[in-house]
């Protein structure tokens, strides 16, 4: 399959949309997610915006796990994703777990609908990594450079693999042909009588581009960020390693450097 700009991006709102026609929970939904929520509570704390009425915006919100939950803590949140099922999904369950949190449809590449400044803390759980071409990983950073406060933090997350190619990628068919391309099997699930299920044989795979650590802290430099936390995470029987940075803009003078020196941890 031949992909362009326009429906390389319509095939993520497909798979959700084929999933929730079938009756399936996707991306998110379904089974026990205390432990990566609690993990999530955790990374946060890390950043040191933790807290009650702090506004965050969730670039690729997906259904709205996260956004409940981070709802759920008090966070002032609001969600993006490219994904109009999605996103009418995370409404619905929004309203049924009676917290709030504000959905929207939006584009990570553009989000001239926000104000500059707005946020002191941007999550990004896996949306940066679905942005395979160079020039939209480049919009997306100039986007989020923007909504962010100059103090802000972005927490990022993806897959590593060092293995994954290292190369420009210009074009959907590079990607493809030479690129470390990471393609993960999502397991669907059914709820029966109050309890999800995985369904055997039933799975939805996306397209991501793994990087390597070295090429996750270069593309961060040259885009204008610095990194002032960052560990490796692998859970059991993961296939691919996850890279968590805590990011902040490196327009800042040299005093406030040195009050946040980079941390490294391995977990």
């Amino acid at each position: 399959m031949r992909f362009d700009d326009e429906s390389y991006y319509k095939a993520y709102d497909h798979n959700y949309r084929v999933a929730y026609e079938e009756g399936f929970g996707y991306c998110g939904e379904g089974g026990n997610q205390a432990p990566a929520l609690n993990r999530l509570a955790g990374l946060l704390e890390k950043t040191g915006l933790a807290g009650h009425g702090t506004k965050v915006l969730d670039i690729g919100c997906g259904d709205g796990t996260e956004g409940i939950f981070l709802a759920s803590l008090g966070y002032c949140y609001t969600g993006i994703d490219v994904s109009p099922a999605a996103i009418e999904r995370a409404r619905q369950r929004t309203a049924a777990d009676g917290v709030s949190a504000d959905f929207r449809v939006g584009d990570a590449m553009n989000l001239s609908g926000f104000a500059m400044g707005e946020f002191p803390l941007v999550l990004d759980s896996y949306c940066l990594q679905c942005l395979v071409l160079d020039r939209h990983r480049q919009a997306y950073f100039r986007s989020v450079k923007r909504v962010m406060k100059d103090e802000g933090v972005l927490l990022l997350r993806g897959t590593t693999d060092h293995t994954a190619f290292e190369g420009p990628v210009n074009s959907f068919e590079q990607f493809c042909e030479r690129s470390g391309t990471c393609t993960a099997g999502v397991a669907l699930q059914k709820c029966v009588h109050g309890t999800w299920h995985e369904v055997s044989g039933k799975r939805q795979y996306l397209f991501g581009r793994a990087q390597t650590m070295a090429a996750y802290q270069k593309e961060f430099s040259d885009n204008g960020f610095r990194i002032v936390h960052q560990e490796v995470y692998k859970s059991k029987g993961a296939a691919h390693a996850e890279g968590v940075f805590i990011l902040k803009k490196a327009e800042q003078t040299q005093e406030k450097r040195s009050a946040n020196k980079p941390m490294q941890a391995t977990l």
